[in-house]
């Protein structure tokens, strides 16, 4: 049974307080302001828990017999929906008292004609680009996802606890609606929180590329978690077979965001469509083609090494693996973000080392916790009617 102790507690306590340090050292030496950081580092973490209930979502729909014992720790990892969302939505309310200056479009003067900062582009957007019905979007999103997620954890809770296949269908047809209603607002959510920092710019792939990126990354943490956990010996039911299958999720997963990465690249790029290259050209002059060196960790380090079914089992290979892809993703929406904002932040290490430290220890803390209240255990998930199949999972090619 998982024991989260008072010592590890104090580290992440730690960790958080060096995150402010170096965010306070930045803004000595370097003068700068640390909302971009920050709000980088909030949708990121947000986007791993995002991503890992919706995978949660579709084992609960494809009744995935071999995942059933990992169920806990997703449901556990989606914990950090309500609070990151809540962050998001404090973020977006400082926008429109511009006391953070994120969103561009956000000023009044780009949509009033005799204004010498007047846009008609964006102008012509007012349906969509206002500011109250932003807000009510946003309200829907969090709220949205905050009520899916507390829902399909309750009722899991109650599947675990009564076995009974009234709760399972219960599961089942809840997760079918959170996967359609997420399907279609995370869409919005996209173009609302990343997409609308360049007004100018659009891409019909893009919400499909963010997406793939959020499942990765959600997939990666759930193996961190597992392995994690099967090391301290609180996981003793997981082992190489149910690896070699979270390992080939992020095999294919990376091959996804890929082909959407190069789809998007080619059709603009090749195409030679002038008023949407800017975006790759942006991206070139200020972070020197950022955009191309992420493919290492996010696509080739990925596909080399999981390719081979024996790396895909080994529980040391597929830890980096998963690391190295959260690293790269974080690159990826720090990319997405970062170059249209005050035409390109200057990249600053400190900035981006507190930012992750502050969240990121924010993340975990609330991870562990839950998972010490639930007094989560190799067990906990046994009266999911698939539970024996899944504790006795065995890959059939191993």
């Amino acid at each position: 049974m998982y024991q989260f102790s008072k010592k590890n507690k104090n580290i992440i306590i730690i960790i958080i307080i060096i995150g402010f340090i170096f965010i306070f050292l930045d803004k000595i030496f370097q003068d700068h302001k640390p909302w971009t950081l920050l709000y980088i580092s909030i949708f990121y973490f947000t986007s791993i828990s995002l991503g890992t209930l919706f995978f949660l979502g579709i084992q609960n729909i494809s009744k995935s017999g071999w995942s059933v014992i990992i169920h806990p720790i997703m449901e556990e990892i989606s914990s950090f929906i309500p609070y990151g969302g809540f962050m998001i939505l404090i973020f977006l309310l400082l926008n429109t008292m511009d006391i953070v200056r994120i969103f561009h479009w956000m000023n009044s003067d780009l949509y009033n004609p005799i204004s010498l900062k007047y846009d008609k582009i964006i102008a012509n957007k007012k349906l969509f680009f206002n500011v109250t019905f932003f807000l009510v979007r946003a309200v829907i999103y969090v709220l949205g996802c905050s009520f899916f997620y507390l829902n399909i954890k309750k009722i899991s809770y109650r599947l675990y606890m009564s076995y009974s296949l009234k709760n399972y269908n219960k599961l089942y047809n809840r997760s079918v609606i959170f996967v359609i209603f997420f399907s279609i607002i995370s869409i919005f959510m996209i173009w609302d929180w990343i997409m609308s920092l360049n007004p100018h710019w659009f891409s019909t792939l893009f919400s499909w590329y963010v997406l793939s990126s959020f499942i990765i990354t959600g997939i990666s943490t759930i193996t961190i978690i597992a392995i994690y956990l099967k090391k301290r010996g609180d996981f003793p039911f997981f082992n190489k077979n149910h690896l070699h299958d979270l390992s080939k999720y992020l095999f294919s997963g990376s091959l996804l965001w890929t082909y959407l990465w190069f789809s998007q690249f080619l059709l603009y790029w090749y195409g030679n469509i002038p008023e949407e290259i800017t975006y790759f050209i942006k991206r070139e002059e200020i972070y020197n083609s950022i955009h191309f060196w992420m493919l290492i960790p996010n696509f080739l380090i990925p596909f080399f090494v999981l390719i081979s079914s024996k790396n895909k089992s080994n529980y040391k290979i597929v830890f980096l693996v998963s690391l190295i892809l959260l690293i790269g993703h974080y690159i990826d929406i720090y990319n997405l973000i970062a170059p249209d904002i005050n035409n390109g932040i200057k990249f600053c290490i400190f900035e981006i080392i507190g930012s992750l430290l502050i969240i990121g220890g924010f993340f975990i803390y609330i991870l562990l916790l839950n998972f010490n209240k639930r007094k989560f255990h190799s067990s906990i998930s046994a009266g999911n009617p698939f539970f024996q199949e899944s504790k006795n999972y065995k890959y059939p090619y191993m």
